[in-house]
């Protein structure tokens, strides 16, 4: 029987388009089988601990959004983990800081309540010398312990500001008032010049700490007698206050260093007291705001600057 000619031209055209569509349909899944396979290799590495692999985006299709989310999923947990490592070596540092600078009173506040209870020898002069030392160096203890605590504090990631307005200028005024007798006692005058108003919204009991740790270097650290200078300017839609005073230390002074945890400056200056954690908690507070803390030394004299962005400024 013979099969019109048309009917097999349809045939024919029928059977080319489907193995045309077949080819074209290999072809695309091929290609995204390859993509599947490379985005497979890539989750492999991330969950063998390649924190931060990325897969190249192709197109923008579901594979692509796929290919992005799994990227941006990388890249958190390489943030995280960063983060987590930082923390732990923070931790360490700690432990090996505190540890080093606990032992030193401990061991005096054992050997003075060693020999006050053998009492060989002693006369009520000598026993009253003893118990203030031991008393001194327990106070020490004391605000290390509360520093640390407070610092700790400040560093964990949880942690939040508790913001209200004030005004910076009043804040200082009062801060100033407060410390002012003890450091006239001191032989250190103040000098004020605020130059502006600045409503900020801030949390006002941890920039107060800031101000408080700086007055308090001012009182450890001053040539006596001194002048105390403290500024409050506008520079650029920043607020910025400073606090220079001349002051009396070694030379060897590393002015980079003294927002580092512990660092005292001046290791040889055993009469002064503190924890080395003053001007780390300051720096932890002021970045907390999303402000800048620096020092800068000229000569004999030492300047602490504050600057507070825009962004805390009341509108």
């Amino acid at each position: 029987m013979n099969v019109p000619a048309y009917n097999v031209l349809a045939f024919g055209l029928f059977f080319g388009a489907v193995v045309v569509f077949v080819f074209v349909f290999l072809t695309l899944i091929r290609s995204h089988i390859r993509y599947l396979k490379e985005i497979s290799k890539q989750v492999q590495k991330i969950s063998n601990g390649d924190l931060g692999a990325t897969i190249h985006v192709r197109g923008k299709d579901e594979l692509a959004e796929l290919s992005q989310n799994i990227n941006k999923m990388s890249a958190q947990l390489r943030t995280k983990f960063d983060r987590e490592r930082e923390l732990e070596q923070l931790k360490n540092e700690l432990i090996s800081s505190v540890s080093h600078d606990l032992r030193t009173p401990l061991t005096s506040i054992v050997g003075y309540l060693d020999l006050i209870k053998k009492r060989e020898s002693m006369d009520d002069q000598t026993l009253d010398n003893y118990l203030y030392i031991v008393d001194s160096k327990a106070n020490y203890l004391t605000d290390l312990i509360d520093e640390l605590f407070d610092y700790t504090k400040l560093t964990s990631p949880d942690f939040q500001l508790q913001r209200n307005e004030i005004d910076m200028k009043r804040l200082l005024q009062q801060v100033i008032g407060e410390y002012e007798p003890i450091l006239t006692r001191e032989g250190i005058e103040i000098q004020t010049n605020f130059a502006c108003e600045w409503y900020a919204f801030i949390d006002v009991e941890k920039m107060v700490r800031v101000f408080q740790n700086l007055l308090e270097n001012a009182k450890k650290y001053s040539e006596k007698p001194s002048v105390l200078e403290v500024n409050q300017e506008i520079d650029e839609d920043s607020l910025v206050i400073s606090f220079s005073n001349s002051i009396n230390i070694s030379e060897k002074l590393e002015v980079e260093k003294l927002f580092d945890r512990f660092y005292r400056g001046d290791e040889s200056r055993t009469n002064v007291n503190g924890s080395g954690l003053g001007l780390a908690i300051a720096k932890q507070i002021i970045q907390l705001h999303q402000g800048e803390i620096r020092a800068e030394r000229q000569h004999n004299k030492l300047t602490f600057s504050i600057k507070l962005p825009p962004n805390t400024r009341k509108p």
